[in-house]
């Protein structure tokens, strides 16, 4: 039996380009197979304002599998209806990992997973103040699935105390910490720097890199570097969303033409170059589940301005070159990043965030499906 591999199948919405390096760890000493909720060609229409490297998976080295599946966009989130039962995971698994909950398809697949005997793992990311329904029926929907399953993952303290709110065993809950590739973010980086010197260089250059969606808070982030009243720090906004027209309005009325850019979507294998020409992320989010491009950031040697809004922050927070901002507001933002220009001294060569693998949350994923 010792040479027997065990099955492992991992439902979630999206092929997101950060989960790839904890997939390929599983691989390696399990069978394991990813359903995906959304379709390329449904992708390829609407994005979201994800880059296409959150479904590309034709060179991964374990099946994926697209499910037939209608979707229902309610604001952000997206609710996935399977077209048929029979396509989602049934027997011969060990373990079914899934990724969400607020679908129709996540309460099926845990019901077949269930009957065919597989072991239920949840992975639960959000925090107590990113819960959108406190009480009520989902509320108590919510309680329901994950007080049913085996075991939940989640990827840090905060989401932690959001799954002990639910009144989950504290047995069944694994902490892990939510990962990126550090280690490859980590070196592209460093020699992106080597490839373009930045020696000489005038002014502080802050960075903004995700969605340009209303929770992102970009209008307070834009505001607090016109508080900073520096000619020379900058801030560049990589990202799309619906609030671009409006956020470009805002710079210009503050009269930071000069200062601010904005550079549209950049291609996750182009993030460590992007981040290796700046000094200091800044995440100023009033409600953010975890945040990883503050790990990206860290990895690649910047400081991070996080607000306490993010469940990052708990995790990261006393980590070299982290700062972080207890409030999301404009005053309290340009503060604390003024803190981080002043005790700026160069790239942090060797990120405390490295020690946070995909291989270790891969462990992680492991105990919990599987014990031991």
């Amino acid at each position: 039996m010792s040479g027997i591999r065990r099955r492992i199948a991992w439902l979630t919405n999206l092929a997101a380009p950060y989960r790839r390096p904890v997939w390929e760890d599983l691989a390696r000493q399990a069978e394991l197979e990813v359903f995906l909720l959304e379709n390329g060609g449904r992708f390829g229409r609407d994005s979201g304002n994800r880059e296409a490297g959150w479904m590309a998976y034709d060179d991964a080295a374990y099946p994926v599998r697209e499910i037939p599946t209608s979707r229902i966009s309610v604001g952000e989130r997206q609710i996935f209806v399977p077209r048929s039962a029979s396509s989602l995971p049934g027997d011969g698994f060990d373990a079914l990992v899934l990724g969400g909950w607020e679908s129709p398809v996540y309460w099926l697949a845990a019901l077949r997973g269930r009957r065919s005997g597989a072991r239920l793992v949840g992975f639960y990311e959000s925090t107590l103040a990113s819960h959108a329904f406190r009480s009520g029926p989902i509320a108590r929907a919510r309680r329901s699935f994950f007080r049913r399953l085996d075991a939940v993952v989640v990827p840090g303290r905060a989401a932690e105390g959001a799954v002990l709110a639910m009144g989950v065993d504290q047995a069944k809950i694994h902490v892990g910490f939510n990962p990126v590739d550090v280690k490859a973010i980590h070196a592209a980086a460093a020699q992106a720097r080597k490839n373009h010197s930045t020696l000489g260089r005038a002014g502080h250059r802050f960075l903004y890199l995700g969605q340009l969606i209303s929770r992102k808070n970009v209008g307070s982030l834009i505001t607090a570097l016109w508080r900073l009243a520096d000619t020379d720090d900058s801030l560049t906004i990589a990202g799309t969303g619906q609030l671009t027209p409006e956020l470009i309005q805002l710079r210009d009325d503050l009269g930071l033409e000069d200062r601010v850019a904005f550079i549209g979507a950049v291609p996750y294998e182009q993030v460590p170059e992007l981040l290796a020409q700046h000094e200091t992320l800044v995440l100023p989010s009033d409600e953010e589940g975890w945040g990883l491009v503050v790990n990206e950031a860290l990895a690649a040697g910047l400081h991070v301005v996080v607000t306490r809004s993010c469940g990052v922050a708990e995790s990261v927070e006393g980590m070299d070159g982290v700062f972080v901002a207890d409030v999301p507001d404009s005053s309290v933002l340009a503060h604390v990043m003024r803190r981080s220009k002043r005790e700026w001294t160069g790239h942090i060569a060797s990120p405390e965030i490295l020690a946070h693998t995909p291989e270790a949350f891969a462990d992680v994923i492991r105990q919990a499906a599987f014990g031991g």
